[in-house]
């Protein structure tokens, strides 16, 4: 059967007041008609997509219903009993959106979990190619979408061009650290600039509005070591689910306080402190992992009641020995001009130990928000997969 059988209506009916259709490929839709009266973006009505909206929820009556249906050239149209209004939605615009589990588990988004093995042929795109070509720039996002992270080879390596990388993926995020650059320092403030192995770990897990998409590229690479290492959070997690179920779920109902004392980036001359407190794992109303916010140098006093301190501990122990097993990191030697993107609420990251250089080891990390990471794919698939039916992605840590 073709593709476009899912968008031919076979019959369209009133049944237990709502409006039933019979696709062609056999699937059997049902509307609400509180919710098809909603969903009316006449010209009276509007859009939500502008938010120029002349309709209001309470002037739908709780009782409205359908006086009658109209199918013509692949268009379903409503007159409505209250008042008469005229409704209109194409074929494709009312299967794309049907409501069903079946149709509402089916565009939804599922990642790509991975271990060790990936690093024999990680996801990788040429800086080039998905600059010139929105069809290969697509490729990438979709990439970091379905695994959590890619690689970059070929770009500038320079601070001067850094922002034609970020700006492939979305809007460059201003957090407090702004356009930063990692390096040795004479005071060290961020654990980033030390020389000493990093394990992996999520990025500012004491904001409650985190870093989405990393963007990092290599300016200048250490001579010896300073490789960076990546392991699938998403794995991590499923591994605890497994293996400590009532732990899993422990972490992902209390919060565990993070907190962040920042003296070097003052804002009114006063230092900032920064405080969150949020579940480690963070679940969809399926139970499905949408994001992690894994960093135990961050974990600060556990506020919970007493008899779940030793049970909440229990829990981050055994998934610690998890997110530091070595079947689940990767690693990359990178050079001037490599880096990588990744979704920091969900992939951790780290690097090996550097020896101390002069000129010394030199990195650039920015992020951008998943939203607008988001908008960047959904815009570049409607363009260039116009057929394709719509994917409902993860808001990661949101609530």
């Amino acid at each position: 059967m073709s593709a476009e059988s899912r968008y031919q209506i076979v019959t369209n009916e009133l049944a237990n007041a709502c409006l039933r259709i019979q696709w062609r490929d056999g699937h059997c839709s049902e509307f609400h008609p509180i919710w098809l009266r909603h969903q009316c973006e006449c010209s009276d009505c509007g859009t939500p997509l502008n938010a120029v909206r002349a309709l209001r929820i309470y002037h739908i009556p709780a009782d409205i219903s359908i006086a009658s249906i109209e199918h013509q050239h692949g268009c379903i149209r409503i007159v409505w009993s209250n008042d008469h209004h005229r409704s209109e939605y194409s074929a494709r615009w009312l299967r794309d959106h049907c409501y069903s589990l079946r149709e509402r588990q089916a565009r939804k988004h599922r990642p790509i979990l991975w271990d060790h093995n990936i690093g024999d042929n990680p996801p990788a795109f040429d800086f080039a190619a998905a600059e010139g070509d929105p069809s290969c720039r697509l490729e990438m996002l979709e990439a970091v979408a379905d695994y959590g992270f890619c690689k970059i080879v070929n770009s500038p390596g320079d601070l001067e061009q850094a922002e034609r990388l970020i700006s492939l993926v979305g809007a460059r995020r201003q957090t407090h650290f702004g356009f930063y650059q990692l390096s040795k320092k004479p005071s060290i403030n961020n654990v980033g600039d030390i020389k000493h192995e990093l394990v992996p770990h999520c990025d500012e897990t004491y904001r409650t509005s985190t870093i989405g998409i990393t963007v990092f590229q290599v300016i200048r690479p250490a001579k010896v070591g300073g490789d960076s290492t990546l392991m699938d959070g998403f794995e991590a997690v499923r591994r605890l689910r497994d293996t400590d179920p009532d732990g899993f779920d422990l972490l992902t109902r209390l919060p565990v306080f993070a907190q962040r004392l920042d003296t070097d980036y003052l804002h009114l001359d006063m230092p900032r402190l920064y405080q969150c407190r949020l579940p480690v794992i963070r679940l969809d109303e399926d139970g499905d992992v949408v994001g992690v916010r894994i960093n135990e140098r961050q974990i600060s006093l556990l506020d919970v009641a007493p008899e779940l301190i030793e049970p909440t501990y229990s829990a981050l122990r055994n998934l610690m020995k998890i997110v530091y097993e070595p079947d689940l990191l990767i690693q990359f030697p990178l050079k001037k001009g490599e880096g990588l993107l990744f979704n920091n609420q969900r992939v951790l990251h780290g690097r090996t130990a550097f020896e101390t250089e002069t000129p010394g080891r030199s990195v650039l990390t920015n992020s951008v928000d998943l939203e607008d990471f988001y908008s960047n794919l959904r815009m570049l698939t409607s363009k260039l997969k116009p057929d394709q039916p719509p994917t409902t992605y993860t808001q990661g840590l949101v609530t």
